[in-house]
């Protein structure tokens, strides 16, 4: 398919601040799901690994409004760019320095940018439904890139499941989900993560049912069972609310109260195997809450000095605790970009740099901060590249 892009087009578009994108005429009430913040748009395709599509026009222009009259009614073509791109409106006299920053003659022009700013389309006046169709679909399908990295950590989760570390497997596929936008290597990790969850809540229901049934002490080796070797699912978290809970009550039979804590502290000595040392304190801190009256409560306590007193070992929870809040971070940084605040969620990005350099989360933070970032302006901006 051709890429038609007008003479003399800088092959860097100037950064660029766009503040207010659109005239209420130009919004059209129909199955488009038109943004009106360009510079929140950018970001949002950089995101998404979506195409940028950038309608420019202006209110008096015909062409334009038979544009949103026919081509953007077309239901398929809706369907496409709501799913697959992320769709914004210029108004072209309200923005000049847009509009000669990208050196636009003609109304309407409707620019396809993919998701790291490189233009790979530029069409010129009134364009059908069928050939903006077109268009965008090789935009998506350029998007679709997948970093080395995730290849690499998706392999390594399939192995790690073979020899039956569920726990690694999970947290390199969940990495991935996080890291990278729709691509088979992201829709593969999903994949994974959802068939361990679904073992992991076919054992839960297995304990649920033994709890029902009142043989507490076979629910209670299921749901350690459950804990040690699926940890970071969903039904590894209840099951451990279920044992907890357990604990608390006491169910008025102090030797489910023991096994209880023996299966805590098996659990705890076998993150620390594992050198998952993080896992390995919290458990520590939970059984010496709990169960401080128990010799497990003081063996517990024995294996979070053994961490706490080797700087190697510490080291490694100290950083498994950052990488813990720095995922916590980069998730509330797409909650600030989806408040409209990006200011805030740069800082959050910029925090996941400091709490865990190095790591698959700074470097989807920093492809994300560089997406929100101008030099010497506030607020988000952008960049369009010529495609070469």
């Amino acid at each position: 398919m051709s890429r038609i892009l007008p003479p003399g087009l800088a092959r860097t578009l100037l950064l660029f601040s766009v503040w207010s994108v659109a005239a209420p005429r130009l919004v059209a009430d129909d199955a488009v799901r038109w943004r009106t913040d360009y510079n929140a748009a950018r970001a949002e395709a950089h995101e998404k690994n979506a195409p940028l599509v950038v309608v420019v026009g202006t209110d008096d222009c015909i062409y334009c409004r038979k544009q949103d009259a026919t081509t953007f009614r077309d239901p398929a073509l809706a369907e496409l760019l709501n799913r697959q791109a992320v769709i914004v409106k210029v108004n072209g006299a309200k923005e000049p320095a847009f509009v000669q920053a990208l050196k636009i003659q003609i109304y309407p022009t409707t620019v396809i940018a993919a998701p790291d700013g490189k233009i790979v389309s530029f069409l010129q006046g009134y364009v059908t439904a069928d050939q903006l169709r077109d268009h965008v679909k090789s935009a998506v399908i350029d998007a679709v890139s997948t970093p080395e990295w995730a290849t690499r950590d998706l392999a390594e989760g399939d192995k790690a499941l073979r020899l039956g570390d569920a726990t690694r497997a999970v947290a390199l596929w969940k990495n991935i989900a996080a890291g990278v936008s729709e691509s088979p290597v992201r829709v593969k990790a999903e994949a994974g993560v959802a068939g361990v969850e679904k073992s992991a809540r076919e054992r839960l229901g297995r304990g649920q049912e033994l709890e029902a049934k009142r043989d507490l002490a076979a629910a209670v080796e299921v749901y350690s069972d459950l804990i040690r070797n699926y940890a970071g699912t969903t039904a590894a978290v209840e099951a451990t609310t279920r044992l907890t809970a357990f604990a608390a009550r006491g169910e008025g039979v102090d030797r489910l109260r023991v096994m209880i804590a023996k299966e805590f502290l098996t659990t705890a000595r076998d993150d620390y195997r594992r050198e998952r040392f993080a896992d390995c304190l919290d458990r520590c801190e939970q059984i010496g809450t709990q169960f401080p009256d128990l010799p497990e409560g003081r063996d517990a306590a024995e294996l979070k000095a053994s961490v706490q007193a080797d700087p190697d070992r510490f080291a490694v929870a100290a950083e498994q605790f950052s990488v813990r809040v720095a995922e916590m971070q980069l998730t509330l940084a797409d909650g600030w970009v989806k408040k409209g605040q990006p200011a805030k969620a740069a800082a959050c990005l910029e925090r996941v740099a400091l709490l865990a350099p190095n790591s698959r989360t700074a470097e989807v933070a920093g492809a994300r901060l560089t997406s929100l970032r101008k030099p010497g302006v506030p607020g988000m901006t952008t960049s369009l590249q010529k495609a070469p």
